[in-house]
This record gives C-alpha cells, sequence and structure tokens, in this order.
C-alpha cells in the first residue's frame, strides 16, 4: 500500500566494481611489543644562522637640508593666508546659498497665499506663470553670483601661494 505517489526503485550499483577492487593483501598483525624494522639513520641537517636585517639608513639631516626657521615661518604664514581667503570665500558662497534659499521659499508661499484667492482658471495660470518667471529668474542671478565667487574664491586663495613663488621664482637666474 503506497501512501504518497509513487517511489522509484534505487539502481543497484553495478557488479563489476565491487570485484575490480583488488583485495588487501594479508598481512601479519603488527605488535606493538616486536619493532617492525630497524629506525632509519636520522639526516644530517645542516642550519645556516641568518643575522637579523639591517634596519634601513636614514639620511643625516644636515642644516643645509633642514629647512630654516625664516622659511618655515613663511611657509605657516602662506598657509594661514591661503585659510583666511578660503574661509571668507566659502563663506560668500553660503550666504548666497542661503540668500537663494530664503528667496524661493518666499515665493513659494507668496505663491501659495496667491493661489488661495484663486477664482478662475485664467488666475491659476497668471499666477503660476509669475512664479515660474520670477523663480526662474532669481535662480538664474544666483547661480551666477555662486559663479563669480567661486572664481574669485580660487583667485584669492591662490594669491599667496602665487606670490611666495613668485618670490622664489624670481631669486633664482636662469643662467647660474
Amino acid at each position: 500500500m503506497e501512501s504518497k505517489g509513487r517511489r522509484t526503485q534505487r539502481l543497484a550499483a553495478p557488479a563489476e566494481a565491487s570485484t575490480s577492487q583488488a583485495a588487501p593483501e594479508a598481512t601479519e598483525p603488527v605488535r606493538a611489543d616486536k619493532p617492525t624494522e630497524e629506525a632509519a639513520a636520522p639526516v644530517d641537517v645542516v642550519v645556516q644562522r641568518i643575522s637579523p636585517p639591517l634596519p634601513a639608513p636614514v639620511p643625516a639631516r644636515t642644516p643645509a637640508t633642514l629647512p630654516s626657521a625664516e622659511l618655515r615661518r613663511d611657509i605657516f604664514d602662506v598657509i594661514a593666508e591661503w585659510h583666511a581667503a578660503l574661509a571668507r570665500g566659502v563663506e560668500s558662497i553660503s550666504d548666497e546659498s542661503a540668500s537663494f534659499a530664503r528667496h524661493s521659499i518666499d515665493a513659494t508661499a507668496r505663491m501659495a497665499i496667491r493661489m488661495l484667492g484663486v477664482r478662475t482658471w485664467a488666475d491659476v495660470v497668471a499666477i503660476n506663470s509669475s512664479f515660474a518667471r520670477t523663480s526662474f529668474d532669481h535662480w538664474l542671478d544666483s547661480t551666477a553670483k555662486v559663479s563669480e565667487l567661486g572664481v574669485k574664491l580660487a583667485v584669492e586663495s591662490s594669491k599667496p601661494f602665487v606670490a611666495k613663488f613668485g618670490q622664489a621664482w624670481s631669486g633664482t637666474r636662469l643662467g647660474r
């Protein structure tokens, strides 16, 4: 009586496979108290000591290779000027971005208030087109202003480095 569906019969392994294996040769059992064979002679191993690796030579810092205190101070001053110019530029860009956001929120609020008083479809179109025009004009003005501020930021932040390199280059002679 089959309970759930038909079951297939399992195939038996081929008869040749079991006869093809060679039977293990009968050997005499190994006894623990009886030594099996003579122990092989130990192999002579030659151990050679390796010295630890030497650290890489550190170049000696001579006074000629060390930057002078004046040069270090100059570099610090250049970096400080660059940082101040960068901070001023980023601040002006963030002020312009905040101004754009404030204007956009204000224009959207005014448009929403005007939409509450709409009576005809023509009023909706007029309010929407006015909103789109003023928003686009303000967006265009703001992006132009941010672009100008970005160029000004690049110029002002590079001035300290250009001035320092200009001094270094003007002090050297090409025909040495």
